[in-house]
């Protein structure tokens, strides 16, 4: 067996930005995860909404190029058999190597959600890199001028996890976006599975996904040979208050458990901190090494308090949001997990229903209204109590959200410029951006707005 780290988490385990491994294996080469590191487009002025252009002091005014050292390293290698995708972020640099010759027979597995969240994150991508195309215009001769001095080292300086050589900087990781033909092409390749789900692979392998509990469609990779199992552990919530929580029996009788991070461990070790920020190889038998019954542990791992702390931080924010609607301020909520969203949803409808407070609030996204659509019908996918309450007919949607739709409290448009956005508008409000797009451009757009206002 082989391992080789490709690509580093983002501090803290970053959801945006998930690690990335190159692994060999009985003759055969996954790659597990690849994303792309957004963090790169903070280098690169957003696109002007009319003639003033503003002051974009060392940002970039070009077309973005993105950072995916996973996609490089693959691509180097000559490329890969297989790749397992543990989330719908893990999936958003694959057609960069879906597009090259070498991946012509690759296989990608993922589960159906992430598959379907990742494409419309994708396509929002794009859909933001044409803005920057429309308004800047193609690269047509080589590589861009901003490639070159000082604006090179502002967008490296800006990614979240690199490491410069004295010797020089590979920049093979840095490319221009993939087309719409391209993702169709990666989707193409794309085998969907479903929770507990086996798959044979290459008459060798038999893969199989498990639910990693951090969110809806995110799962553990289970990988067994003929001479070795193995388990691809991401970013973990062993319980969650949305998704299904994290499959415990996933990571029994493995020989090796790979961890990419150690985000889901601090309720074991508060101490952690110092274990380092590359992936580790942990023998499972060293689990059992101290003679504690693992009855024990799976009880410490499923009575913790994930649930009560992301409660607890969510209750935090829907304050913060009350204290400044009453202070007669609109709030701006630049975010990217689904679950984590739907869960803002809900507590702040209560708080402010209990507070008397009618505020609009927006979601503007191109994909909000198809992602906000199929959520309340993916019940296999949510944690035990949702699914219970839903077919017990407490209630008749799995989030809140559906009833600040039927009530005209939530407004979804696609753009800041789409029609029927300027008649919903009034002020104070509560905006939710819920991807890299509109963290990138309709936030910084409207901070400038309420800014001017000022």
């Amino acid at each position: 067996m082989k391992l080789t780290c490709v690509a580093t988490p983002g501090s803290g385990g970053d959801y945006h930005t998930p690690a990335s491994h190159l692994l060999e294996v009985e003759g055969v080469r996954l790659l597990l995860d690849c994303p792309v590191d957004l963090s790169a487009l903070a280098a690169f002025a957003p696109v002007p909404l009319g003639a003033d252009c503003g002051d974009a002091g060392d940002l970039i005014r070009a077309v973005p190029y993105y950072w995916s050292p996973a996609a490089a390293a693959a691509a180097k290698a000559g490329g890969v058999d297989a790749v397992l995708v543990s989330s719908a972020t893990g999936m958003l640099g694959l057609p960069f190597l879906t597009r090259l010759p070498s991946f012509a027979n690759t296989k990608v597995y993922v589960t159906e959600l992430a598959a379907r969240i990742g494409k419309l994150m994708m396509g929002e991508l794009m859909e933001m890199h044409s803005e920057f195309v429309r308004y800047y215009g193609l690269d047509t001769d080589g590589s861009p001028k901003w490639m070159q001095g000082e604006k090179l080292h502002k967008l490296l300086s800006s990614l979240q996890n690199i490491v410069i050589e004295d010797e020089g900087m590979d920049l093979a990781p840095l490319m221009p976006l993939y087309s719409a033909p391209n993702l169709e092409e990666c989707m193409r390749k794309t085998q969907t599975v479903k929770y507990g789900e086996e798959v044979c692979f290459n008459g060798m392998l038999m893969l199989k996904a498990s639910s990693s509990g951090l969110e809806l469609g995110n799962c553990v990779w289970s990988i067994k040979g003929p001479r070795a199992s193995i388990t691809y552990l991401p970013s973990t919530l062993f319980v969650s208050a949305h998704a299904l929580d994290c499959d415990y029996n996933s990571l029994k009788e493995n020989d090796i458990i790979l961890f990419s991070d150690f985000s889901s461990l601090n309720v074991m070790d508060e101490n952690n901190e110092n274990l380092g920020e590359n992936a580790m190889v942990c023998d499972d038998s060293l689990l059992r090494a101290d003679g504690v019954d693992e009855d024990e542990y799976v009880q410490c791992l499923s009575k913790n308090d994930d649930i009560a702390e992301e409660i607890e931080r969510i209750s935090f924010i829907c304050s913060c949001i009350s204290d400044a609607i009453k202070s007669g301020g609109s709030v701006l909520i630049p975010i990217g997990r689904l679950g984590v969203i739907l869960l803002i949803l809900e507590h702040i409808s209560e708080t402010l229903l209990s507070s008397n407070m009618k505020v609009p609030i927006f979601m503007i996204s191109d994909a909000a209204e198809k992602i906000i659509s199929f959520t309340n019908a993916v019940p296999e996918w949510l944690c035990k109590p949702r699914q219970e309450k839903l077919f017990s007919r407490e209630e008749e949607a799995l989030f809140g959200h559906v009833e600040l739709l039927k009530e005209g409290r939530l407004f979804l448009f696609p753009h800041l410029y789409s029609k029927g956005l300027l008649a919903a508008w009034k002020e104070p409000c509560i905006v939710f951006c819920p991807d890299w797009n509109l963290r990138h451009s309709t936030a910084v757009h409207l901070l400038r707005r309420w800014h001017a206002d000022k």
